[in-house]
């Protein structure tokens, strides 16, 4: 009996290591990326001017609080690279697998972690964060994240804002095209406190061949 409650044991392990989200992974996302920005690049390349909301659901609160923004104050912060704007920031990022159940994705610029977790009893954190808590799920070929429990933050790096009170939704899909590999991350951000709508946005990235050109820049926790 003893050595069949061990073989059961034993059997019931194997099963959950194989069920384990990096086990039933139906795409690759780990390794080095670089986002190839080819639309709205006077928005992501650069800081635009303080009260250029162009294609921002911004609601009257919303404008208020962007408009009080002071670029030389906020010079450097990382408001801007918050859940719910970093994938559409000019950066590489690093993805690999923390645990069998926690993604890992790094950015260069702004020096952001961020950790999607399938067992949403890993997250531990209490308090918000500029990056939240983001519980992730397979959803076909397609990885899903969903992040909440935010600090507040930009859409774009104007002070055009989102609240603490934001949810971001992400779709993360990989593709292979012209011989070269891809994923594209759609995302969503929903905010009735300082939007009017869904913040729609869709970004690309492309796979580097190693980390050569990895070169980590902090910004300001302020």
């Amino acid at each position: 009996m003893v050595l069949l409650g061990l073989a059961l044991s034993s059997i019931s392990v194997a099963q959950e290591e194989m069920q384990a989200p990096q086990v039933a992974a139906p795409i690759e996302l780990t390794g080095n990326w670089t986002t190839v920005i080819t639309e709205d690049w006077r928005w992501r390349m650069f800081t635009p001017p303080k009260g250029d909301y162009v294609s921002l659901p911004l609601n009257e609160e919303g404008i208020r609080v962007a408009d009080m923004w002071d670029p030389q104050e906020d010079e450097g912060s990382c408001r801007a690279f918050g859940a719910g704007n970093l994938m559409r920031m000019p950066i590489r990022v690093n993805i690999s697998w923390e645990d069998n159940d926690t993604l890992l994705l790094q950015s260069d610029h702004g020096m952001q972690t961020r950790r999607f977790h399938f067992n949403s009893q890993d997250i531990m954190s209490a308090e918000p964060t500029l990056q939240g808590d983001s519980i992730a799920e397979w959803d076909g070929a397609t990885l899903k994240v969903v992040t909440s429990n935010l600090i507040s933050g930009y859409i774009r790096r104007n002070g055009a804002p989102y609240s603490e009170n934001a949810v971001v939704t992400e779709y993360f899909d990989r593709h292979d095209t012209y011989g070269e590999q891809w994923f594209t991350v759609s995302v969503i951000v929903e905010d009735p406190h300082y939007l009017t709508e869904p913040y729609y946005t869709s970004s690309s990235f492309k796979l580097l061949p190693d980390n050569i050109e990895w070169n980590p820049v902090s910004c300001d926790n302020r």
